[in-house]
């Protein structure tokens, strides 16, 4: 049976995906077009079909990254109207945990190791994805404070960046397979004492 043709976007996406899982095991400026393509199962030239360069490709990576996470944060429940009871906080603490216990180790990879690439507009996209994921910090906790949850005494510029941490050191212990000699039940705690400290109620 003939297999199913890919649509350009399908093809697109697999070409993304097979960025990732090199990236991933190597780092960006190691990541070659030829290792690439042998990951997505085609020819160099159809890769350039669709991106111009290997940059091009890497860039265009690291911003479906950002799209996905947030993404996927902000399909959560706790975002509708008939929850503003709720805070937005513990329900993305709940799900940060969520996702260091079945830890999405490709995605985090590349999206650590940007800051490090050779090339400046790497590096450039990794602070646009990091300030993406602070500013989404930032919206929440605003809106937690509406919501009557954070204490108005917390400073919220140093609360979004020391969230932005944890998630951070939690992701670099799940790349490099430390997870287990620093323990999800500290993890459990630390987050348990941080949101005590933090939320008014």
């Amino acid at each position: 049976m003939a297999r199913k043709r890919m649509t350009a976007e399908e093809r697109k996406q697999s070409i993304i995906d097979a960025t990732i899982k090199i990236v991933s095991r190597l780092n960006y400026d190691r990541a070659t077009i030829a290792l690439i393509a042998e990951e997505a199962g085609i020819n160099e030239a159809l890769i350039y079909n669709h991106f111009k360069s290997k940059q091009e490709l890497q860039i265009a990576t690291l911003d479906y990254l950002i799209e996905y996470r947030l993404q996927l944060y902000r399909s959560h429940p706790v975002f509708q109207d008939k929850n503003k009871d709720q805070s937005i906080i513990k329900a993305m603490g709940a799900q940060y945990l969520k996702s260091v216990e079945n830890p999405e180790v490709d995605m985090f990879a590349c999206i650590l190791k940007a800051s490090f690439a050779i090339e400046k507009k790497i590096r450039a996209k990794a602070w646009e994805c990091t300030k993406a994921f602070y500013d989404f910090n930032m919206e929440n906790l605003i809106e937690d404070r509406k919501r009557g949850f954070v204490d108005h005494h917390i400073d919220l510029n140093i609360t979004a960046w020391e969230m932005l941490g944890t998630v951070t050191m939690l992701s670099s212990l799940a790349v490099n397979e430390k997870l287990g000699e620093f323990g999800i039940e500290s993890f459990k705690k630390s987050q348990k004492d941080f949101q005590d400290r933090i939320l008014a109620k």
